[in-house]
């Protein structure tokens, strides 16, 4: 393999600021599940609480991403980056300052388990969430504009591995800063998205491309989204269901975290390893032949009884996800006009979330009736099927059929 592509992407002018700007948006992103739990549970006792600031967040985000990512495409990324950002960072703010009066003020404070206070957390924590949503995909879309057209695989790659590296980290960074107290990772994500907005005013543009009606976008971009959402429902599944799977295993929850941590780092080189040289067939097929890869080993990993097999069925898993999510968004791209690619990508991020949030929901429903390996089994055999059957539909649309990627001599 050669890292020719990479060397390509990271020469093209304005990439070390696109880099710097991705750094400060996807952090505070990642860090704020574990950190708004924290909070929750340190303002009113209860970490049901927190564990609802955490899903308000991810809720605003995936219902404001798609409009949001629109706006991108129709104004300056640069202003729009800092705009959204600077909004995001006083929101946490605020939040740690609320956070602070309530723990504060003795009166406060027996309130704080109230309406009141949990309206006023949930608020700003939406507004976290939402606000800068469209980021996301604005970002992607102009990666792609920014790095040479002949190297977009290798961006995107690398625009993933790098966001699984953030998603790797930020748990950690969040557990220890929370050490200290439980509003320092809030305000470490203001401060994050602070820098955010300052360096996203030096984003540069090389130009956006004409403006087209925005109305169809979405009937070339659902089978994509319904790819990312069945994915991330499969991949949610097992997650959430891995500390139970893993007890029952004998082993115990706490390795779930260094499983989980396996995860991400194959999925980091997995990613590498794809975008590091061309590939024969279309990115439809790829991400349909890596959905299915990912289908099977997950669907073993719940299956086998033996440790040591799930944690390596786990890293397999691992290592043709990132690829999967980024041959579907070239794939998309494909079908998109270039004023359309913001809001597409915002899209498929926005289905990831649902999907990861309606796993949440059929684990707890699940994993008591029929335990969890059936659980996790039933969650992955709907999310491959999702994943493969809204492949399947486009390539019928566009009247393509999948090409079986080889690796090119």
């Amino acid at each position: 393999m050669t890292g020719k592509h990479y060397l390509a992407v990271l020469r093209a002018p304005g990439i070390g600021v696109w880099f710097a700007v991705l750094v400060c948006q996807r952090f505070p992103v990642a860090m704020a599940p574990l950190a708004l739990v924290f909070l929750g549970h340190a303002v009113t006792g209860s970490y049901a609480i927190g564990a609802l600031l955490g899903g308000g967040h991810a809720l605003a985000e995936a219902v404001a991403a798609g409009p949001l990512g629109r706006r991108f495409d129709v104004r300056p990324p640069g202003r729009e980056a800092a705009l959204v950002l600077a909004v995001e960072a006083a929101a946490f703010a605020a939040l740690a300052i609320v956070a602070t009066v309530l723990t504060a003020a003795p009166a406060l404070a027996v309130a704080s388990s109230g309406a009141v206070a949990t309206v006023a957390l949930l608020g700003l924590a939406a507004v976290g969430g939402g606000v800068s949503s469209g980021a996301h995909g604005g970002l992607r879309a102009l990666l792609v504009r920014l790095a040479p057209a002949e190297h977009r695989v290798a961006a995107l790659s690398l625009e993933s591995a790098a966001s699984t590296t953030v998603w790797t980290v930020a748990p950690a960074l969040v557990g220890g800063l929370a050490l200290l107290d439980a509003r320092i990772p809030v305000l470490a994500m203001a401060a994050l998205a602070a820098a955010g907005a300052v360096v996203g005013r030096r984003l540069r543009d090389p130009g956006q491309p004409p403006a087209v009606a925005a109305a169809g976008w979405w009937r070339a971009s659902w089978p994509a989204m319904v790819y990312d959402g069945g994915l991330m429902f499969a991949f949610g599944a097992v997650s959430l269901a891995l500390p139970v799977l893993l007890t029952d295993l004998g082993a115990g929850a706490g390795l779930s975290g260094p499983v989980l941590t396996a995860f991400a780092l194959a999925g980091a080189g997995g990613g590498l390893a794809y975008g590091s040289r061309a590939w024969r067939g279309s990115p439809l097929g790829h991400a349909a032949l890596l959905a299915g890869g990912i289908g099977l080993a997950l669907g073993a990993a719940a299956l086998v009884p033996a440790l040591g097999a799930v944690v390596a069925l786990f890293a397999v898993a691992g290592l043709l996800e990132t690829p999967a999510l980024t041959a579907r968004a070239v794939a998309l791209q494909d079908r998109l006009p270039p004023s359309q690619w913001a809001a597409g990508f915002s899209g498929m991020y926005a289905a990831a979330g649902l999907g990861y949030g309606a796993a949440g929901l059929a684990v707890a429903w699940l994993v008591d009736r029929v335990g969890a390996q059936a659980a996790i089994g039933l969650c992955v055999l709907m999310g491959t099927a999702l994943t493969l059957g809204s492949s399947a539909a486009e390539a019928a649309g566009t009247g393509r059929q999948f090409e079986a990627p080889s690796a090119e001599m």
